[in-house]
């Protein structure tokens, strides 16, 4: 199983390299043939917006709705050709950013593959459709992807619907021993989770936190139960629950994730970040949230250079502001080497209000458009 999805791993890692190469060698001389675009740029804008996007992308916000808004605020990009600058500007960072974490990878090989191809596809569909849409139509679909995406994150920020919270480690010894389970050292496990830096490489993987919900955790205690597994010692509770979470879709809830994911890779063309309606989809599927991650990072990191390319092909896209790839690029690294000490849950409330402002500025833009 192991030697599987190292092959997985091995597969993806070369075959996002090789389209990542492909793609920036494509922009790199787009950019040559049309230097006369670059007289007087602007690069501090450029710069904070780029850095700051793409960190709160590696830190799990996204960076579609940040973006968008400082485009808008300091007028570095025409809103016609902002779905274009978003899907070129943040590929080569989303990459880097999928390759970063690409080890950390907890989800079938099959799943994995379909769901990030079904991305690629809606983002190719997608790409050909808004390339052809005048300016009022792009506002109006720009702004309509700002307000779905603060109501999802809304959602999520509330724990409602699919979004439900991870318990602690705590709570899941609670819950275990008021169900008759034997939890032996106990506060052991507790300790070497929240150290868990600190530990020996053997042991990290006995003593991380199994990132399971209630109702996970409801679901798998009868299956412990039906193991003989009432009695658990402290480096056997994180691979006993671990082992009998779903990582995994098959048969319909298959289809029906493919599906939703070529729809969501549609939908990033026009500025619906994927990450959050991803994690929602595959909650409400039923796997661990943790499969969430890769699907969402390699999702993008195949579709982004899918679009981008249709985007390039058109000329639709501004040159100057996909410079903040630059800029992203190093947002990505200070965010993976730098764990974040802001409140996430605060951020993410403050881009909530920003997304709904900047979605008004894009209606009521569009509503001037002739």
């Amino acid at each position: 199983m192991e030697e599987t999805r190292m092959d997985i791993v091995l597969f993806i890692k070369i075959a996002i390299l090789a389209y990542g190469a492909i793609f920036a060698f494509i922009f790199i001389k787009d950019c040559i043939k049309h230097k006369e675009d670059f007289t007087k740029t602007k690069l501090v804008p450029l710069a904070i917006i780029g850095f700051i996007s793409d960190l709160l992308d590696t830190w799990g916000i996204g960076s579609f709705a940040t973006c968008q808004a400082g485009f808008k605020f300091s007028k570095s990009c025409s809103d016609e050709n902002m779905p274009g600058t978003l899907n070129i500007a943040h590929t080569i960072p989303t990459i880097a950013e999928f390759l970063l974490f690409l080890e950390l990878i907890k989800i079938e090989g099959f799943t994995l593959v379909t769901l990030i191809a079904g991305a690629a596809i809606g983002a190719v569909f997608g790409a050909s459709i808004v390339s052809k849409w005048s300016p009022k139509v792009i506002r109006i679909g720009l702004g309509t992807a700002l307000l779905i995406l603060a109501g999802v994150l809304s959602c999520k920020l509330a724990h409602i619907g699919p979004f439900e919270s991870t318990i602690s480690p705590k709570a899941i010894v609670s819950e275990l021993e008021a169900n008759g389970f034997i939890v032996e050292d106990s506060e052991k496990w507790i300790s070497n989770i929240k150290n868990s830096k600190n530990l020996p490489k053997e042991e990290k993987d006995l003593y991380t936190d199994p990132s399971i919900t209630m109702t996970e955790l409801e679901k798998v205690m009868p299956l412990l139960k039906d193991a003989g597994l009432t009695t658990l010692k402290a480096e056997e509770l994180t691979p006993s629950i671990t082992s009998r979470l779903t990582y995994g879709l098959h048969g319909v809830k298959l289809v029906l994730g493919i599906l939703i994911n070529t729809l969501l890779g549609a939908l990033m063309t026009i500025g619906v970040g994927l990450y959050a309606p991803c994690m929602a989809m595959i909650s409400a599927l039923g796997v661990n949230v943790t499969a969430a991650f890769p699907v969402m990072m390699g999702s993008c990191a195949f579709l982004m250079p899918s679009a981008g390319l249709k985007f390039l092909k058109a000329g639709k896209y501004d040159r100057k502001a996909a410079m903040i790839t630059i800029f992203g690029l190093l947002g990505v690294f200070v965010a993976y080497k730098v764990a974040s000490m802001l409140p996430m849950n605060v951020l993410t409330a403050i881009i909530i209000c920003v997304m709904i402002y900047t979605a008004i500025t894009f209606f009521r833009d569009a509503k001037k458009t002739a």
